[in-house]
């Protein structure tokens, strides 16, 4: 008799395993825990997407392209400016629980003694900066941004800022304290 087929939403799935590394770390899930939140047995979960360290590995290219793709709608239409804002401000919001950013939690945990980690991280951080590029280059072709910017370094910038807001808040600091950081940031792009 056949083994009956594993029938299961793959994106549902990793949004599950998602949200197990982002909240607990790599280190702390069991696989038998991360099993069970994703409503999978073991041998399910190893089948579907090979051991604990390859599920990882496209959960952090799904959150990638997730938070690019936020950065390119913000690109598509005018208000640019204060899409950008409405970004950085949610990124200090969202992580009210203390999660942060689930790209620098996989770097300060894994990446040190994991190259392919390493690797993945900086490729998701490259994604979002090309993402902020587009977003500068869009806003500077429709007079919402200074001209004079340089979207490559402009793009890094937002990169980086984005990113420390994300430590920052995971350390403890409110919106209310991170506000003046985005303003300055805001002034800095406008036209």
């Amino acid at each position: 008799m056949a083994a009956r087929p594993v029938q299961f939403e793959r994106e549902d799935a990793l949004q599950l395993a998602l949200q197990t590394f982002w909240r607990h770390g790599y280190e702390a899930t069991p696989v038998a825990a991360l099993a069970d939140t994703m409503g999978l047995s073991k041998s399910s979960l190893y089948n579907s997407f090979g051991s604990k360290r390859d599920l990882l590995l496209e959960v952090i290219a799904k959150y990638a392209e997730a938070r690019s793709a936020a950065i390119r709608r913000a690109s598509e239409s005018p208000g640019r400016l204060e899409r950008l804002q409405e970004l950085l401000v949610a990124g200090t919001a969202d992580n009210d629980d203390g999660q942060g950013c689930l790209l620098v939690n996989m770097a300060t945990e894994l990446a040190a003694h994991d190259d392919d980690v390493r690797q993945s991280v900086r490729a998701g951080f490259f994604t979002m900066a090309q993402a902020f590029g587009q977003l500068l280059i869009a806003g500077k072709q429709a007079g919402e941004f200074d001209e004079r910017l340089d979207a490559t370094k402009t793009a890094q910038r937002l990169l980086n800022t984005a990113v420390g807001l994300c430590v920052l808040t995971k350390a403890g600091f409110s919106a209310l304290e991170l506000s003046p950081v985005i303003e300055h940031l805001l002034a800095d792009l406008r036209a």
